[in-house]
């Protein structure tokens, strides 16, 4: 698998935020009111949310003479819904997400993913899921190994990335490193956790509605080892909009990931110089739709 590929899928994992927006309706509030800032509830049995999502990767990277320029789009429009929830403890157990559109693009080529137009149902718990597409052709977890680990990801991240106390505009809070860790890690990924930094700041409150509004902005920085790439200096820098006490899932979401580094690596007996550059940046916001009668 090529550099920019492993990187690629390090970094997916960055796609941090739960999708969660903000738009117009914008009032200023007084600077010394405080809010709890509260991750947002899972969407309530029998609710649907429509997601657009687009996720830019860029490189430019070395590896030994080989230079590697490559830049990769991955558009995801889906419709999820809850389809069984424990009310009692607040956590879902099943859901499906249709997807209008899910497609990756290279250069001039665009390729249509495994799910794409296709109805994905997921069952489990604790950010542990299964997945199975509805229809024909059946699709095998080969297929769904990718969305299998977005998803699960992303049941992960809520708790870690929220201040534990009210806060006013203005105001940060550090992150657990043990819990940015967790974010960061996966098949590929090691991170140094003595060198991890996570900070979040409420920069903005409004009313949308009758709804309290914020904007958070988040910044990582940490070093990590991808493969037997060593020594990778990674920073994430997300801006995220959704209602302050969590009541809905609706948001928006725009973060960028860096991860860089230079160092010899050993193949075939030989010491191989290699200067790895890679971005991720991603787009996405998410509505809650009323379904028409049928």
């Amino acid at each position: 698998m090529r550099p920019y590929l492993l990187c690629a899928v390090a970094l997916a994992a960055l796609a941090l935020v739960v999708v969660r927006p903000t738009w117009a309706d914008d009032k200023k509030s007084d600077d010394d009111t405080k809010y709890a800032v509260k991750a947002p509830m899972p969407l309530a049995k029998g609710k649907s949310l429509k997601v657009n999502e687009k996720v830019t990767i860029k490189e430019a990277s070395k590896l030994g003479d080989l230079n590697l320029k490559k830049q990769k789009e991955q558009v995801h429009v889906y419709v999820e819904k809850t389809l069984d929830a424990d009310e009692k403890n607040n956590t879902r157990k099943k859901f499906s997400r249709v997807y209008e559109t899910a497609k990756e693009i290279e250069g001039d080529e665009s390729t249509k993913l495994p799910y794409h137009g296709r109805t994905i149902i997921a069952e489990g718990s604790d950010g542990k899921w299964e997945l199975t597409a509805e229809g024909k052709p059946a699709l095998d977890s080969e297929d769904l190994k990718d969305l299998t680990e977005r998803i699960s990801r992303a049941e992960k991240l809520q708790d870690s990335l929220y201040p534990k106390k009210a806060i006013a505009v203005g105001d940060k809070w550090t992150m657990d490193a043990k819990d940015v860790a967790k974010l960061l890690e996966g098949p590929v990924v090691k991170v140094d956790g003595d060198t991890i930094k996570g900070e979040g700041k409420l920069v903005k409150a409004y009313k949308k509605g009758d709804t309290q509004w914020g904007t958070i902005e988040y910044t990582i920085t940490f070093d990590s080892t991808v493969l037997q790439f060593k020594g990778l200096k990674g920073e994430v820098k997300a801006t995220v909009d959704q209602p302050l006490d969590g009541s809905s899932a609706a948001g928006k979401v725009s973060s960028k990931v860096k991860l860089a580094g230079k160092g010899e690596v050993d193949f075939n007996c030989m010491k191989v110089a290699y200067d790895i550059s890679v971005e991720q940046m991603v787009e996405a916001d998410a509505a809650e739709v009323t379904e028409k009668p049928k």
